[in-house]
């Protein structure tokens, strides 16, 4: 991959030309299938670096096969699940699900015992980062 070349353009000047675009591919056929106990039919297409590269934001679409099912466990960091497609079941810290579905998302905080369900399938984004809050009317 090209990671920058110089040009010189009509002022004699030299100057350094870096691509400002980066494609990536998160369809079903990039996507990982994780060896996860808490992870039942679930692949991940990762879209930022791994946590240990020093990337403060971990960025990847989740698909969900029909009962599919990301167990209950804490989040480690503040996390958002926007649905792209699908629908499902979320449960919070109170352990009761809700339902969710396209143009929907939920935010748990860092910490925060959750769950996700599906029984005909769903895509979500899922977006976690220290400091994340999510968009409040009025923010």
């Amino acid at each position: 991959m090209e990671t920058g070349r110089a040009e010189a353009f009509s002022d004699g000047v030299t100057h350094s030309i870096c691509p400002s675009m980066e494609r990536l591919r998160f369809a079903p056929d990039a996507a990982l299938i994780p060896r996860e106990d808490l992870l039942d039919g679930v692949t991940v297409a990762p879209l930022t670096a791994r946590p240990e590269s020093g990337c403060p934001v971990k960025v990847a679409i989740f698909r969900l096969a029909p009962s599919g099912r990301l167990r209950r466990h804490p989040a480690t960091l503040p996390q958002i699940l926007a649905v792209l497609e699908g629908s499902g079941r979320v449960s919070g810290s109170d352990g009761e699900f809700q339902p969710i579905g396209p143009g929907e998302a939920v935010f748990w905080l860092g910490g925060e015992e959750h769950e996700t369900e599906t029984d005909t399938g769903l895509t979500a984004l899922i977006l976690e980062a220290d400091g994340l809050q999510p968009w409040r009317t009025g923010s």
